[in-house]
């Protein structure tokens, strides 16, 4: 394509992140960037129905797109949006075509694509490609992001994570909080120990140690969660013994960003509660792996004290879905997570202490 076809200072960008919740919270340090350099452009997202609420605040985004059912439609909305740039970072040929299709004159994405056959070095249909790291990749997912814009020419500014919680959010928190007995002026710390990916859910048993520990150091627990998680955080505050405060199913998306705001300590699986937590500033956060790569997706924001917990084995990191054993789950302790909470809970309580 010639390279006047390519716009200098585009009116109207689109950025398509994958659909789930943390990889939307992801995008968020490429969508500021393009912001700083286009301040003049309309930037909008498309977006999945679950995670639009956390870019409906954004103040670099015009608007938040749902995307729609069949071709005919996604062709005419990007169409109707005449876009002359569009990031996608879904690694997809049929994304890159539909915008091509629909004479987008610039379309920037990875050179790692799939079709029905699996995944290839491809870049088809796309104008600037960018490399998507492998596997055991060292680089955080956002910074990955980034060489998206750096293969356009331009040089990103900074590279933190962040979220808007409304002034509604905030009070719906607090109300739920007092609701519930919980002294925001004590530590607070959080377990989320759900992921809507089986390949990332770990044995609840495990977290029972570091609860009691955090008990034990004077931290008031809660849960967050869906709906359906309640009746699993019903039975491990019963096991324990422990006085659990269930809000799984009680928050909305940025409630929960309002809530993590509000923490010292985030105990979690690899999810998107890892990334909304970093977002909120947590200062603590443990992070529990199992097979993904703990430095591709744990928590990217400068000042937050992070703690992985995973099992080094040589076939990890790996595709879940294709795993035959789950050794990187199954061999992996209560005594390993508790081990990463004591020496930040440790952490946060003499910080505590200091600022008195």
């Amino acid at each position: 394509m010639p390279e006047s076809s390519h716009p200098q200072h585009p009116q109207n960008i689109l950025v398509i992140p994958l659909r789930y919740i943390g990889d939307t919270i992801l995008t968020v340090p490429l969508i500021r960037n393009l912001k700083h350099h286009f301040p003049n452009a309309n930037i909008d997202v498309l977006c999945s129905q679950t995670a639009a609420p956390l870019l409906e605040t954004c103040p670099y985004i015009r608007k938040v797109l749902i995307e729609p059912k069949g071709t005919p439609a996604r062709l005419q909305q990007l169409r109707q949006g005449n876009y002359q740039q569009v990031y996608s970072l879904r690694k997809s040929v049929t994304v890159a075509l539909m915008c091509k299709l629909a004479g987008v004159p610039q379309v920037i994405g990875y050179d790692k694509q799939r079709f029905p056959f699996g995944y290839k070095r491809w870049g088809w249909f796309l104008d600037t490609q960018s490399h998507y790291p492998g596997l055991k990749t060292d680089i955080p997912q956002p910074i990955s992001h980034l060489g998206l814009l750096q293969a356009t020419g331009l040089a990103p500014v900074d590279n933190h994570l962040e979220l808007w919680a409304t002034q509604s959010d905030q009070k719906a928190i607090e109300a739920l909080l007092s609701q519930h007995g919980v002294d925001t002026t004590q530590p607070i710390a959080v377990l989320h120990a759900a992921s809507a990916s089986h390949g990332k859910q770990i044995d609840w048993d495990k977290f029972s140690a570091s609860l009691h520990h955090l008990h034990q150091a004077g931290y008031q627990l809660l849960n967050t969660g869906t709906k359906a998680d309640q009746a699993l955080y019903h039975q491990l505050a019963q096991s324990t013994g422990l006085p659990l405060v269930n809000l799984a199913g009680k928050t909305t998306l940025r409630e929960t960003v309002a809530l993590y705001q509000r923490i010292q300590l985030l105990l979690t699986v690899d999810s998107s509660p890892i990334h909304l937590g970093a977002a909120a500033g947590v200062p603590h956060i443990v992070g529990v792996f199992g097979p993904t790569n703990q430095k591709q997706w744990g928590p990217h924001h400068a000042g937050i004290q992070f703690r992985p917990v995973f099992v080094d084995l040589p076939c990890r990191p790996c595709y879940a879905k294709v795993c035959e054993h789950n050794n990187c789950k199954v061999q992996l302790t209560g005594a390993q997570i508790a081990e990463s909470v004591k020496a930040l809970s440790l952490h946060s309580t003499l910080l505590e202490q200091e600022n008195r």
